[in-house]
């Protein structure tokens, strides 16, 4: 049996779990491009009699969909280069450098995985409120930065341990210093790892409603979680508005996922065996 044979069993076991996942988002697209009258028919499945596109720019507007989606594309930004500007240099670091106490240092940040960012909020939201940073942008990038770090870190240092050795220590015989075997040796082959970290800390980011509702409190600062509920609750009985603001919440991340699945899942496997 050729191997496309065998493969057969395995796409027609997981097809019904497909349909599963894809069939709430299907009627969610389905809804959002219809009229009130159409949305409220027998069959949530049925195709519109005419596009409403307009629906889409009626929630735009009205939402301010605007503002929410610049504060969010302004969160994740700051969110993903501090996690890449912190976890790269700690996870090198716990992987390839030795000093006293590494692994309980790794170990204190496993732990950092164990536990809820529930469990630590009240003394987060402290830290934030003596720097003056409760209802800014920069407090809730750094709140969801530090709720972030011990993951990204067990990512790269799982990734730095699958790199031999003996390419360090080629650069050490050439004079290359820790910062250049990162820069130059290290992150040029990291790309799988580190394109992972992206979409982890972006996707995280993005759908994030529980430290945005403790940090951010005035509309103008909300991200798109924020704003969508705030939106949804303003106009529950205009639901092709209310699935429109849906669908352009979750469109972006979507497509960021699609583009980039395939070094995602590459950047994840890397160095699971030794890591």
């Amino acid at each position: 049996m050729s191997t496309r044979h065998r493969e057969w069993p395995v796409v027609l076991g997981l097809l019904p779990a497909a349909l599963l996942v894809l069939a709430p988002f299907v009627w969610l697209i389905l809804s959002s491009l219809k009229t009130e009258a159409e949305i409220g028919q027998a069959n949530p499945y049925a195709w519109p009699a005419d596009m409403m596109w307009r629906n889409y720019q009626d929630a735009w507007q009205i939402g301010g969909f605007g503002e929410l989606v610049g504060n969010s594309l302004l969160n994740l930004t700051g969110v993903v280069l501090l996690s890449l500007l912190t976890c790269i240099p700690a996870g090198y670091a716990l992987a390839k450098v030795r000093f006293p106490g590494r692994e309980w240092l790794f170990y204190v940040f496993i732990l950092g995985l164990t536990v809820p960012i529930q469990a630590i909020v009240i003394p987060l939201y402290q830290v934030l409120f003596g720097l003056n940073l409760v209802n800014t942008l920069s407090g809730i990038v750094l709140a969801q930065v530090s709720s972030g770090i011990p993951f990204g870190i067990f990512l790269m240092r799982s990734f730095f341990i699958s790199v031999p050795d003996e390419l360090m220590e080629a650069a050490k015989i050439d004079g290359a210093s820790h910062l250049q075997i990162l820069t130059r040796v290290l992150l040029p082959i990291s790309t799988p790892a580190i394109q992972a970290l992206v979409i982890i800390s972006a996707l995280s980011t993005w759908n994030d409603f529980f430290l945005p509702l403790i940090v951010l409190i005035s509309p103008e600062v909300q991200t798109l979680p924020l704003g969508l509920v705030r939106f949804a609750s303003t106009y529950a009985s205009e639901y092709r508005l209310v699935f429109s603001g849906t669908v352009i919440s979750f469109l972006p991340i979507i497509i960021l996922y699609i583009l980039m699945q395939r070094r995602f899942t590459e950047g994840l496997t890397q160095g699971a065996i030794k890591g």
